[in-house]
């Protein structure tokens, strides 16, 4: 399976760390990727501070990286713009 730009594989686990100018844009992206978590009803695990953003998901069902996790990385990369 092919990942989306910027993610990678990670202990089971597809992530992507997300860099920004301050606390107040990593907030407002992760606030955006808690609402396409939402939308697709399949959430992943969001850290964030001054600057940055990591997101890392996989699907607690089969405690693998699914297509729902690459279309979740993919709708992620999109709000990049």
């Amino acid at each position: 399976m092919a990942y989306p730009d910027g993610w990678t594989e990670v202990d089971g686990r597809l992530m992507r760390e997300f860099s920004f100018e301050n606390f107040l844009q990593a907030k407002a992206f992760i606030d955006e990727v808690s609402l396409l978590c939402e939308e697709q009803q399949h959430h992943a695990e969001l850290h964030f501070g001054w600057g940055y953003a990591v997101v890392e998901t996989y699907s607690h069902d089969t405690e693998s990286i699914t297509q729902r996790d690459v279309n979740l990385a993919t709708a992620i990369n999109a709000l990049e713009g």
